[in-house]
């Protein structure tokens, strides 16, 4: 967002420099050298492959990001995984539908009253839970060939920092229901995006 002051971006107000702006699109910073460009266009990728990798077990990336969620999180209700999903509700709720529809899902209302329905898998959702867990396990140890530690801890530390400055938090695994901040967003477009 540009203001009077500067430019506004993640909260904090970037003051102009004494370099002048291009005179056209252009003349600045090359497209492939911006980092915001290789995050977005590395984001793809990943996204599209962990896709391809789903359709080995019949999923789009949104469904074994749920199913991964309710598993680490058991009787959570649809609003705090929605939170922990960095997804809209609705969204949310319209996935965990198609699952309850297969039988891998199910709800019911905590002590039989109005209050939000904890979520839970079922047998087969917790079988195909532990097949996504797999593939998730086998990217993170490609990752781990391909980085190595040293590269894997400076990477992690960085996506920390860019987390915290854009208000994306670590969750509390040991409050199931409590209110969690996003980990990682849902794409909120209308295609299915890569979530672990």
């Amino acid at each position: 967002m540009a203001t009077s002051g500067g430019t506004v971006i993640g909260g904090h107000r970037l003051q102009s420099g004494p370099a002048s702006p291009p005179d056209r699109p252009g003349d600045g910073l090359e497209l492939e050298s911006g980092l915001g460009f290789r995050l977005s266009r590395l984001t793809r990728t990943l996204r599209a492959d962990w896709a391809r990798q789903l359709e080995e077990v019949d999923l789009t990336p949104p469904q074994a990001a749920v199913l991964r969620g309710i598993a680490g999180r058991p009787g959570c209700s649809l609003r705090a995984l929605a939170r922990t999903l960095g997804a809209e509700p609705m969204r949310a709720k319209r996935c965990i539908d198609d699952l309850e529809h297969r039988g891998l899902v199910e709800s019911a209302h905590r002590g039989g009253d109005r209050r939000p329905r904890a979520l839970e898998l079922t047998a087969a959702g917790r079988a195909l839970a532990r097949r996504v867990d797999t593939l998730v396990r086998l990217q993170e140890l490609h990752l781990d060939v391909v980085l190595g530690p040293r590269r894997r801890g400076g990477l992690e530390e960085a996506l920390s920092v860019l987390e915290a400055d854009l208000g994306l938090h670590r969750v509390d695994r040991s409050a199931a229901t409590a209110p969690e901040e996003p980990l990682n967003p849902m794409d909120h477009s209308s295609t299915p995006t890569k979530e672990h």
